[in-house]
């Protein structure tokens, strides 16, 4: 059986989640708690990173490597393109969406005032009260620092709204007509770039920005229907 380490609220965690439900793979969830994050999760995977993945004997973490281990056990259906030029595509997408699109999905949700309390509720949900707490607190101030160090923390709301709306505009520009991002069919890169917009359109900001573009939003509504799993 797989067994998906995670913390429900991250989008990486989110992504492999779907991989398997492309896939039709059943799995078994361990919703991690904070603490566990820096005790119980070190000891099974020495990165410290969720998504962590176990299956037949193997450790994966990092949603990369995760999606390749699962693409090599479990070929169909295929999750990536098979002509050269078309996996490099796909390649590019999903580093873009994990490398830079996401860091804009996490300053809307933890740095943006009206999103914090609500993101901290999704961060802490399952925890004890004083965990709930101290973990709120912690977990916000935590990711404060990451995007600070980034980058996208120095830029004001505004640039980090007008980003958005390019990027946005230039993932509708790559489907133009077509109904995937790359080829025939959905891909890895589908996947990647869908959670972190998901993400984003669960704000109010990020839902305004993705209304201006029914492009995107109709292969997001495809994207959902095709691995939202049972």
């Amino acid at each position: 059986m797989i067994k998906l380490y995670q913390i429900e609220i991250s989008p990486f965690c989110d992504k492999i989640r779907r991989v398997l439900a492309w896939k039709k793979q059943p799995y078994e969830v361990k919703n991690l708690k904070l603490l566990e994050t820096v005790t119980r999760l070190p000891r099974l995977n020495p990165v410290g990173k969720v998504p962590t993945l176990e299956h037949d004997g193997h450790v994966i973490s990092d949603s990369s490597d995760i999606a390749l281990y699962l693409e090599e056990r479990f070929p169909d259906p295929p999750l990536l393109p098979r002509g050269v030029e078309e996996r490099a595509r796909c390649h590019l997408l999903e580093d873009w969406a994990d490398e830079s699109l996401y860091f804009y999905e996490a300053r809307l949700r933890f740095t943006f005032a009206q999103n914090v309390a609500r993101t901290a509720e999704l961060l802490v949900a399952g925890e004890n009260p004083i965990m709930k707490k101290l973990g709120s607190v912690a977990g916000t101030r935590s990711m404060r620092r990451v995007l600070a160090k980034q980058g996208i923390g120095r830029k004001s709301e505004e640039a980090v709204l007008r980003d958005l709306a390019r990027h946005a505009e230039a993932v509708a520009g790559v489907l133009g007509a077509r109904d995937w991002l790359i080829g025939e069919q959905l891909t890895l890169a589908d996947i990647s770039v869908f959670v972190q917009l998901a993400c984003i359109r669960s704000t109010a900001e990020g839902e305004k920005i993705l209304a201006a573009q029914p492009t995107v939003l109709g292969w997001m509504e495809r994207v959902d229907a095709a691995t939202r799993g049972a």
